[in-house]
């Protein structure tokens, strides 16, 4: 809706009703029903809790909270902000935007102080690779395959801007197209909120903006809120207050609705529409519907968020595919293969491919030139039963291409602002379930204010009550303003009187609010016509408000898949703004924690109750789920077709190991090689594949002419497979995989599911994990690398100050030692005794070195609580005078020595970084750097089981899981933590950085027993040979199921340098 207020005009749209959440169209019950639906309240009293002081506060009534906010009840909040002190929600949280608020601006991607920082000073090689990419390509443009090596940004290829995002990430290329080119960015509150608050970030999003002469703003800020005046009178203050300080740099939009119709324009991709469709709506119409809005290019962004897949045109037979030149993704095959049904892709009575051999033929010359062909794409051409309109929750072919397409990268960025710890009000179950539905893209953040948990005891507990109950009545007023509107909706009178009372419920972590009844008084509900009795003294609740502390916070967030970018706290509570985005790509803290919390729920549900006991893979704990694939491809695909430029395909950044191309062929070798043996079928084609794919290398470091068992590969580039044929193979045995679980998920084919399946799936999975990780470590040691994009690019200046001002202590460890187990029981010589998932459906599935599980006796040692860091180092290096001398020889290899100086960088996967921002990072480095550290304090390094003994005591660090940083929460290493308790009373573990450790144990089987795999005889006996040690943990890029299996034991040698792998110091007694 158009509207005026009395002092500017203000543009505010009316959104149609989104619909329940089941679905249906039936209108929401009006607030009487809802009042009247919680008066009859419930026939057995609720305790919020189960201690002794709980009795006094059980209630079968509540009134709901919506009563609170109507015009009147805003009035009185903002009394409250402005007039109680004690309110120190409000105060503190403009105190964090005041303060802070050009940090926020500029972790959420605006400019800020004059322009973007960059990330490091380009080469004079890197700026003619740059110019060329420019080049329009020789060859006639034909549709093409994220990874063509001829792709530049002209079509938007692997190497284009689009693509690989050329030096920059896309962030930083958002912010330079957003004002220049119109882009700009839209910013959504969740409530109208207070101008007090709003406006300083506001301010601090645009304080770098130069007004536009035209009068577009860069910026639109939206409002969402249930109360039109409320709109109308922020918007109007907005405008009176700071409009000579935001003209032309913000505008302001508001939405008239609740949350889910907002949230419903946003996933249709109709809010970049609104300033577009002002000027023409204006003169035409009081109210703009959803359906009035042109569906911008978000739409497909959402099909893609929901159903992992693209929708696919339907071809008349004879039609030409004519793909649009902006779509990267279009190639023949993503154009026509969908996710067969199960009578497609069923295999035969024992696992065997349904198809002979996957040969790399077509009828399509088109799909001759690209070698592009799939099992599948055939079958679709030749069975007209397959060319229909399909539901798009059934189109999968996004699996074969993981990276994005343009037209996501097109949209404007979003920015959601949840402040005033409004998310407080939901109860912990529906508050991670709401964070997840938010419509966050690549870019996205989400600005959150959370109020935190005071420390335990009285003060703490005074502090929030306090707060809720201030001295001169102003909440007071504002709550039982609630019961005013309760007595006109209904049709009460003076006599119906009750008055609020509250407490902070401590054990809960939540301040609760309620009316007491004065008398005892009959309340007529005239929708229903009934009547109802509240006893003299009955509690009625009216509202929550849930308080967070750091370990429950970071666990929210988790659930709702959610990464914090960085945090605020206040500086006199435990109020903090957490900024949070949705990354590309996400590994569950536990295997297959893929699908969405409620789907999981509903699963289990399924299987207990037998609907689906047909999902054999889906009760199987150690075997990766489909989702669990599509995880790590988006891992993958991003690290190869997105991290590594074309001119870096044929180089080695390490000498020890392959060129990168040869990494992108293993892989998908190294799977189809096992899926082959598995089903006893043909190898997907070119099968020369296998013998220059098979397998890498890992040679002597101190003679490479050593080396153990290895494929044969090409001696020249022009002897190697393309990208183009590579990247295709790897599509072929993709789809190979998926006809596989496919077929494993189909209830005829239950005796199939043996234990020897599993391991194969695990096994292949998590080898492609490993050799991610591999590649990442090596693309660190060369200065071609592309930064990733899948998360928003670290601000370092922000990071650095915190880090080092938030710096903690060692603390030695003493421990009086004791038993540890190592290892753990998984015989691949019984998987033959399981032939059913039924009999082994909670296995851990582990390598060879893992097995057999044994008891060590560990003595009594100390042990350092942090892992050696950079500084620490450098300390060492400086006190021990090798400082003056060091050079690119003799230095850790993570350390990258500046050109022409004696100051040393620190590498990373986004450049070589300031000494300053990394000092507190753990060091990366060699067992024998480690070692002389070491020896220097006056330690060693500890065993594997001291290590591992460390890890499971009550004061230890922990590998995995939530402020952990392990599983790609972050692209980097951050600064090691102590354990600490938090205001909950809950263990935050520490963590080590984010690197693996070195231990002093040579690498060996587990005891005598040892038993090397039948599936891959060579994994680890070829490393029996007293030159590699032993390596537990996992880096900041391991997935969560190798660093949260206890059993895992990696193994290096002790001069290889380049690994992501630290240490700390352990002291003999």
């Amino acid at each position: 809706m158009s509207s005026s207020s009395s002092s500017t005009s203000a543009t505010i749209y009316t959104l149609p009703a989104a619909g329940n959440n089941d679905g249906s169209n039936t209108p929401s019950p009006s607030i009487r029903e809802q009042i009247e639906l919680a008066l009859k309240g419930t026939k057995e009293i609720q305790y919020p809790g189960e201690g002794e002081e709980d009795r006094a506060w059980g209630y079968k009534r509540s009134v709901p909270t919506l009563v609170l906010y109507d015009e009147e009840g805003l009035r009185l909040y903002d009394k409250i902000t402005s007039s109680a002190p004690e309110y120190y929600p409000f105060p503190d949280e403009l105190h964090l935007l005041k303060e802070h608020g050009e940090e926020i601006a500029q972790s959420m991607g605006f400019p800020v102080g004059g322009g973007i920082a960059k990330r490091h000073r380009r080469t004079p090689k890197e700026d003619e690779q740059g110019r060329n990419q420019d080049e329009i390509p020789d060859r006639p443009w034909k549709p093409a395959k994220w990874g063509d090596v001829a792709l530049g940004k002209y079509n938007n290829g692997v190497n284009g801007e689009e693509g690989l995002a050329g030096k920059e990430g896309s962030r930083e290329r958002d912010l330079k197209s957003g004002q220049a080119h119109g882009q700009g960015w839209d910013v959504v509150e969740l409530g109208a909120g207070a101008l007090r608050k709003t406006a300083h970030l506001l301010l601090a999003l645009s304080s770098s903006m130069t007004p536009s002469a035209d009068g577009s703003a860069p910026i639109t800020y939206h409002p969402l809120d249930l109360s039109e005046p409320e709109l109308r009178r922020v918007l109007g203050e907005m405008e009176e207050g700071f409009g000579d300080q935001l003209r032309g740099k913000v505008s302001c939009i508001g939405l008239h609705g609740d949350y889910d119709a907002g949230l419903e324009l946003i996933r249709q991709g109709k809010l970049s529409s609104l300033g577009q469709e002002m000027s023409a709506s204006k003169d035409k119409t009081d109210e703009l519907g959803l359906e009035d809005l042109s569906v911008s290019s978000l739409e497909n962004e959402r099909i893609i968020n929901q159903t992992g897949a693209l929708p696919i045109p339907i071809l008349s037979k004879g039609e030409e595919i004519e793909p649009k030149e902006d779509s990267p993704l279009l190639s023949p095959e993503s154009i026509k293969i969908i996710t067969p049904q199960s009578e497609i892709s069923m295999l035969p009575s024992e696992i065997t491919d349904s198809q002979p051999s996957c040969r790399s033929t077509s009828n399509d010359d088109n799909d001759n030139d690209s070698g592009t062909w799939s099992p599948l794409s055939s079958e679709l051409e030749s069975n007209p039963a397959y060319v229909q309109h399909q539901d798009p929750k059934k189109v999968q072919n996004s699996f074969l291409h993981t990276t994005r397409t343009k037209e996501e990268t097109k949209t404007r960025p979003l920015h959601m602002v949840f402040l005033g710890s409004s998310l407080g009000n939901f109860d912990r179950e529906s508050a991670a379930p709401f964070l997840e539905s938010l419509p966050l893209k690549a870019g996205d953040t989400l600005l959150l204010g959370l109020d935190g948990r005071p420390p335990q005891g009285n003060e703490g507990k005074r502090k929030v009550e306090i707060a809720y109950n201030d001295p001169a009545g102003y909440t007071k007023r504002f709550e039982e303003h609630g019961w005013d509107v309760v007595k006109n909706e209904l049709g009460l009178d003076a006599s119906n009187q009750v008055k609020f009372v509250g407490r902070y419920n401590e054990v809960l972590g939540r301040h609760e609010a309620y009316f007491r009844s004065l008398d005892e008084q009959t309340i007529h509900l005239p929708t229903t016509n009934e009547d109802i009795t509240l006893a003299k003294g009955e509690l009625l609740n009216i509202e929550w408000s849930y308080k967070y502390s750091v370990s429950e916070a970071l666990n929210l967030f988790s659930q709702a898949d959610l990464r914090v970018v960085n945090s605020w706290k206040a500086p006199d509570s435990e109020y903090r703004l957490w900024l949070l985005e949705r990354p590309q790509v996400i590994f569950p803290d536990r295997l297959s924690a893929s699908l969405t919390k409620t789907e999981n729920k509903m699963a289990v549900e399924k299987v207990k109750n037998g609907a689906n006991k047909q999902d054999q893979v889906e009760r199987a704990a150690g075997v990766p789920k489909w989702n669990d694939w599509l995880d790590l491809w988006k891992f993958w695909d991003h690290i190869t077709l997105q991290m590594i430029p074309k001119e870096m395909l044929h180089k080695k950044p390490i000498d020890l190991r392959h060129i990168c191309l040869f990494y992108l062929g293993h892989i998908p070798t190294f799977l189809d090689i096992h899926l082959t043996r598995l089903t006893k079928g043909s190898h997907t084609e070119p099968e020369y594949f296998k013998t220059i794919f098979e397998r890498g290398i890992d040679p002597d470091v101190d003679d490479p002419t050593k080396c153990h068992d290895h494929s044969e590969v090409p001696m020249s580039e022009e002897d190697w497979p393309s990208l183009s044929e590579i990247l295709s193979f790897r599509d072929r045995v993709r789809l190979r995989l998926k006809g596989i679980y496919d077929s494993l998920s189909t209830s005829t084919n239950q005796k199939q599911f043996t234990r020897h399946t599993g391991r194969v799936l695990f096994m292949t999975y998590e080898h492609e994990a490993m050799h991610a990780e591999t590649l990442l470590y090596m693309l660190a040691q060369s200065d071609l690398t592309r930064p990733p994009t899948a998360v928003s690019t670290p601000q370092w200046d922000i990071l650095a100050r915190q880090w080092n001002a938030n710096k903690q202590e060692n603390r030695v460890l003493a421990f009086e030692g004791g038993q540890i187990e190592l290892g753990h029981r998984d015989l691949e010589s019984e998987d033959a005794d399981h032939t059913t998932a039924d009999t082994w459906e909670n296995h851990e599935f582990g390598w060879d070195n893992e097995h057999p599980n044994t008891i060590k006796r560990v003595k009594p040692f100390k042990i350092d609580s942090l892992t050696i860091t950079n500084q620490d180092y450098l300390t060492y290096l400086q006190s021990t005078g090798r400082y003056a001398a060091l050079n690119k020889d003799s230095a850790p290899a993570s350390w990258l020595q500046v050109s022409g100086s004696d100051e040393w960088q620190i590498r990373s996967l986004y450049g070589a970084l300031p000494f300053n921002v990394a000092a507190q990072w753990p060091l990366m480095a060699s067992k024998l750097e480690i070692e002389e550290y070491a020896r220097w304090k006056g330690g060693r390094l500890p065993t594997e089981e001291e290590l591992r003994f460390l890890w499971e005591s009550q004061d230890g660090p922990r590998t995995v899981g939530e402020g952990v940083n392990t599983g790609i929460k972050n692209w980097h290493p951050t600064p090691p933590t102590n354990t600490s308790i938090d205001n909950a009373g809950k263990k935050i573990y520490g963590h080590n950085g984010g690197v693996w450790e070195w231990t002093d144990t040579p690498f060996g089987g587990l005891g005598e027993d040892f038993v090397p795999s039948v599936i891959y005889p060579g994994y680890s006996q070829d490393f029996f040979d007293g030159k590699h040690f032993v390596v537990l943990g996992g880096s900041f890029v391991t997935i969560p199921s190798i660093a949260g299996r206890k059993s895992f034991r990696n193994w290096y040698q002790s001069n290889y340098k380049f690994s992501f792998i630290g240490g700390r110091v352990a002291y003999d007694v």
